[in-house]
């Protein structure tokens, strides 16, 4: 009878430990953040602006998504920055992949930007999807010599 109580008790403890071990387990899992952010909510036709994806883990792989009325000006340009912080006898490893791109869009209206896909060990993960209004207008880069002066006369 004495052998029964002890068992039980030694089943419980392990069960305790085994539950507090997952636990601290997963406290210290970091979750996968993986997204989209553009720099203008609203361009005109041809207007150039920033596309951003940020991926707070190593990947094994990168698919941009199909970028229909979009028009990709120069890109990727990747960076990747990694730290090791040690506080109270914890490690904590940190990552942070950025690829950035430079696009136009070439349609008007109200477009989406669909989400960006990575494969991590685990599986597939996804970017959020974004909105960007595109305005009926062409762009003109002010920084573009036209050949004019001020009053709109030739300089020839």
């Amino acid at each position: 009878m004495y052998f029964c109580t002890v068992d039980f008790k030694m089943s419980t403890m392990k069960r305790l430990i085994t539950i507090l071990f997952v636990f601290v387990s997963l406290s210290g899992y970091s979750q996968i953040e993986f997204k989209a952010e553009i720099s203008k909510d609203a361009v005109l036709i041809g207007e150039p602006f920033i596309l951003t994806y940020q991926i707070n883990q190593n990947f094994d792989d990168f698919k941009l998504p199909q970028l229909e009325n979009f028009q990709l000006i120069s890109g990727p340009s990747t960076s990747m920055q990694q730290s090791i912080n040690m506080f109270n006898g914890k490690m904590e490893k940190t990552v942070l992949v950025t690829y950035t791109y430079f696009m136009k869009a070439i349609a008007p209206g109200t477009l989406t930007l669909a989400p960006a896909e990575i494969k991590i060990k685990d599986g597939y993960h996804y970017s959020n999807s974004l909105d960007i209004i595109v305005i009926d207008a062409q762009y003109q880069n002010p920084n573009q010599d036209n050949g004019k002066d001020i009053k709109g006369t030739s300089r020839l």
